[in-house]
């Protein structure tokens, strides 16, 4: 194990540790300038698209590669008929929890989480055993990352029904169970999804706790939807429960400020989030999904108080015009007109929303147009994340499919109880196309999907995914990809306790082509991803400027940067210096 990455001073931009590339790296000398701006990045006129990237011949291809490299966990399996306890499924995360640059994996589990150290992108080792994970005993769902401490190392929270436990990374290795020090105990409800943010600009890393529904022994656990068929009851057969906000205090305490917050405001029944400035004032704001209710958007007002906007800015329904079952969210400019855009799978029956971004935090449904409305009206989506598949600069899409009846088919003609993966090439911001077709077998098969989360597991530039299947084997796909595109992955690390820049967005620019990020690993459906910053660039071979603002509202501007590389960049340092460059291609 190695010691924190924030344990010695950081230079102002790097590649990855050379040690990570040994036999791949070169060293490059490059002088980087710095500017501070007291104005806004330059960026594409409002609905004005930029002209494509020219895209290069390329081949997206997935390999699963979970038993290969060492990922033997099978979750147990399932009841039937399944309860709505039963059918929620468990999330999962990447996260680099040793700092070594490697991201490792986190299997959300009962009764307690599996963790697997990644060993250079050449095999995992479970190393939950004496870690302190394995003394947790609880009915977990979920799973936040963050340092909320401010020591460098990533912490963890878990989720679950009538549980919850806040873990410090104490390094080396080892969790120490802060739940009851920290102020945030018992967990008597049934928690779902949650994210670290630092949402009043203090620098500490706040939390955001999603509540799901009031579910136990006076409560109905089954329901007959057609006569002969006994089936868990929908999330209306229950009182919902409501989300949390906790104030980080410092010193390792948290206070919930749930009320004064406007969380009361917010509809229930929870069970996604997703952290994104939709009105671009450089505070954070937040997209809540919620099961068959309408979802919320809490807009940040100042001082942790927040505005529900989700009816007025277009998002509380779907595209039919009714409360979507809202499992997932995720952000992500899919159409390089330089603002963050929103998509939310959804229920059998319902097609999945794609939200565009259209100024001053409102947002137009584009399913239709786009082609989405047309391939998921049949499946159940739960996890889901944007990602490059193969560097093209257009962000595509995973999504993690499965139903929560086992016997649907007999339900609703059409349907199945395990459902392939979704994976939807963007083209140039206009349409998707499925490309689960041309897969390999073992990436098509059916299964019970629930969380999703991205990483590049490897450090090639290309972003993987690690799938999980309820009731079996986990799905880690290694993105294989054969394309010359180019790419970029961005290390970031702020000031004062929000070490690793949750809440920065970073924007660059090479000609009339702009891409647009953030660091913010909370979204998808129960899971944590990879927060480093990864933009496909096509054919771009430099970019001509890299514009981050940071947590505290500075902002840095880096020239000339070339690419093909995970750089680091440090908050408010000037020195410049030597780098080291990894080829395109990576680990072989």
């Amino acid at each position: 194990m190695t010691s924190s990455p924030m344990s010695s001073p950081l230079r102002a931009v790097e590649f990855q540790s050379r040690s990570a590339w040994k036999g791949v790296v070169r060293a490059t000398g490059l002088a980087l300038g710095f500017l501070s701006l007291s104005g806004c990045p330059n960026r594409t006129p409002e609905g004005v698209r930029p002209a494509a990237a020219p895209v290069q011949s390329t081949e997206v291809r997935f390999e699963s590669v979970g038993a290969k490299l060492g990922v033997k966990y099978r979750s147990p399996q399932l009841p039937d008929p399944l309860t709505i306890l039963d059918a929620f499924g468990c999330g999962c995360a990447f996260l680099d929890y040793d700092g070594d640059g490697w991201q490792d994996l986190l299997l959300v589990a009962e009764p307690y989480p599996r963790l697997y150290q990644n060993l250079k992108g050449q095999r995992f080792t479970e190393v939950t055993a004496g870690s302190g994970l394995d003394l947790l005993r609880g009915a977990w769902k979920g799973c936040a990352v963050g340092d909320y401490d401010g020591d460098g190392r990533l912490d963890l929270l878990l989720t679950g029904y009538h549980c919850l436990a806040l873990l410090r990374n104490a390094g080396g290795g080892r969790w120490e169970d802060r739940t009851a020090a920290a102020g945030i105990g018992p967990g008597k409800q049934w928690s779902s999804s949650a994210g670290f943010m630092d949402l009043d600009a203090d620098g500490d890393l706040d939390l955001v706790l999603l509540n799901y529904v009031q579910f136990g022994k006076k409560e109905p656990h089954y329901c007959e939807p057609k006569p002969g068929i006994r089936a868990g009851c929908p999330p209306r057969f229950y009182p919902p429960q409501f989300p949390e906000l906790w104030k980080n205090e410092g010193q390792g305490r948290f206070r919930n400020v749930s009320a004064a917050a406007g969380m009361k405001d917010a509809s229930g029944t929870a069970q996604v989030l997703a952290f994104s400035d939709v009105d671009e004032d450089g505070d954070p704001d937040f997209y809540l999904g919620n099961d068959g209710v309408p979802a919320d958007l809490m807009v940040n007002q100042g001082n942790l108080r927040f505005r529900n906007a989700g009816l007025e800015s277009g998002v509380a329904y779907g595209t039919d015009g009714g409360a979507l079952a809202a499992m997932s969210a995720d952000w992500a400019d899919y159409d390089r007109d330089g603002h963050l855009d929103l998509f939310v799978t959804a229920f059998s029956g319902e097609p999945y929303s794609l939200l565009r971004a259209v100024g001053k935090g409102n947002f137009q449904q584009q399913s239709e147009p786009t082609g989405i409305e047309a391939l998921t009206r049949t499946p159940l989506g739960f996890g889901s994340r944007w990602l490059d598949f193969d560097n093209d600069g257009w962000p595509d899409l995973a999504v993690a499919n499965g139903h929560v009846y086992n016997r649907t088919a007999e339900l609703s003609a059409g349907t199945t109880f395990r459902q392939p993966l979704m994976l939807f090439r963007n083209v140039r911001g206009s349409r998707f196309e499925d490309l689960l077709p041309q897969m390999d077998a073992e990436v098509r098969t059916p299964l019970l999907g629930r969380g999703l989360a991205s990483g590049d597991l490897d450090n090639d530039g290309r972003e993987d995914l690690l799938v999980v299947n309820h009731g079996g084997a986990p799905l880690l796909l290694r993105n294989t990809s054969r394309s010359a595109n180019h790419w970029i992955t961005l290390d970031l690390r702020g000031k004062g306790g929000n070490r690793l820049a949750y809440g920065a967005t970073v924007t660059g620019q090479a000609g009339d082509q702009t891409w647009v990020g953030q660091v913010s690993p909370a979204s998808s459906y129960l899971s944590s991803s990879d927060p480093r910053v990864h933009f496909g660039l096509g054919e771009v071979a430099r970019l001509e400027s890299l514009t981050v603002r940071w947590p505290d509202g500075q902002q840095q501007v880096l020239r000339d940067l070339p690419v093909d590389g995970i750089i680091r960049i440090t908050e408010g340092e000037n020195a410049v210096n030597a780098l080291a460059r990894m080829p395109a291609g990576g680990v072989p």
